[in-house]
């Protein structure tokens, strides 16, 4: 078509219509119009079967400039999904130990996370939260005259699901064990362990086994704790379901050893040279029933721990239940526990920090109640009634209020 139109140019040339004289310079100028003209529709005919490429993928034209035409980029790689998560807790505190008297403070508690899953079945998380080093606690309380407050890692963990069933965890991490009804017999609910662990689900089965450093010490054998757990969940009649299983735990060369973080029997029975006088190897039997209730979800447990290492004030439990769920604006639960934890039944450093002042040795009470004001706005009420240093001489009644407002995000 292109070289058509160059065609009828040519013929409606005006070379017909000039004077004779003139005609033969108008033929010179003419002979090099049509060279022009051949070499063009040359051109053309290269253009139309896909032309002449450079090495670099750009279209060469005789006489035009080069123009480099970049290759289309390669789709970019997916970063990591990264996903945040805290809350912030403010709480009023009074306790009334007969021993130490009254006592009211202000407190905080302030937590912020981050995961990425950087690949597919791997995620790695990190946790700051508010407080001190105290392995069970992140409160911070409000006094010396406003000064900064300290923060530091809460859990920094890798979480490798290599299948279905199986998921490897490192680092310093959420618990991996699993609590009945969410209490803290044996561990505090924010204590954070520091190891490997293996977690195994399949079917109506499922195994936990972790082993963590406790203390590592340049100049002696360090101290391990390893801990196994199998269990077995099942539904039963009327929507019920029913979590039962075992576990233990091995404190390795813990007897003859200072007590683990800061040096404090909290509890348990130590020898004249304030080192521990036992060792620690605990078995667990656990239960736990969920159910409903005109609705509302209900949860009843059962928690037996038992220090083969102790020939004394060697065993611990506990008994609860709780009556609805905090899921949103409106909603609430009420919940009781009784708990008896004789001294040397677990490790007190690392129990219940709230339960008859933290550490072993105490029984008694506690109810609470929670109710969601907000999607994201929780106020909590707990109340313990517990005799601290239970069997002693020195038994006495420890009762401790807690109000606190909760935020999430």
């Amino acid at each position: 078509m292109r070289k058509l139109l160059l065609v009828v140019l040519v013929a409606g040339s005006p070379l017909l219509s000039l004077p004779a004289a003139a005609q033969q310079s108008t033929a010179d100028e003419i002979a090099a119009i049509r060279g022009e003209i051949a070499t063009l529709v040359a051109r053309l005919d290269r253009l139309e079967q896909g032309g002449t490429t450079s090495p670099a993928g750009s279209a060469i034209v005789a006489g035009a400039p080069v123009v480099d035409v970049p290759a289309a980029p390669a789709s970019a790689p997916s970063g990591p999904a990264i996903k945040f998560a805290g809350d912030l807790r403010y709480r009023h505190e009074s306790i009334n130990d007969d021993f130490e008297g009254e006592r009211h403070r202000q407190r905080i508690r302030a937590r912020f996370g981050v995961t990425a899953d950087v690949a597919d079945n791997v995620t790695v998380g990190l946790q700051l939260a508010t407080g001190n080093d105290d392995p069970v606690s992140a409160n911070q309380t409000l006094d010396g005259g406003f000064n900064r407050k300290a923060i530091g890692v809460d859990r920094a963990f890798f979480n490798w699901e290599a299948t279905d069933s199986l998921s490897f965890i490192g680092g310093k991490m959420a618990n991996p064990f699993f609590k009945p009804g969410t209490h803290h017999l044996i561990y505090d609910n924010d204590l954070n362990p520091e190891g490997l662990a293996l977690k195994y689900s399949r079917g109506d089965w499922f195994a936990n086994y972790a082993g963590f450093w406790v203390e590592e010490r340049a100049a002696a054998d360090d101290s391990i704790l390893l801990g196994g757990q199998f269990g077995y969940r099942t539904a039963l009649d009327n929507g019920m379901r029913l979590t039962a299983g075992a576990s233990y735990y091995d404190y390795r060369t813990t007897q003859g050893q200072t007590p683990f973080w800061d040096g404090e029997a909290a509890g348990n029975t130590l020898t004249p040279g304030a080192t521990y006088a036992n060792d620690y190897n605990l078995s667990e039997l656990f239960g736990e029933l969920k159910l409903e209730a005109r609705d509302l979800p209900v949860t009843v447990f059962a928690d037996y721990v038992l220090n083969s290492e102790a020939s004394t004030a060697d065993t611990g439990f506990a008994l609860g239940g709780s009556l609805g769920e905090v899921s949103g604006k409106g909603t609430w639960r009420v919940g009781y526990v009784y708990q008896d934890l004789e001294a040397d039944a677990v490790i007190g450093t690392y129990t219940d920090s709230d339960w008859s002042g933290g550490g072993t040795g105490g029984k008694g009470h506690v109810v609470e109640f929670n109710y969601g004001f907000m999607d994201r706005l929780v106020f909590g009420f707990r109340y313990f009634m517990n005799d601290r240093e239970a069997g002693t001489v020195n038994e006495h009644d420890y009762n401790r209020l807690q109000a606190d407002v909760v935020f999430n995000y």
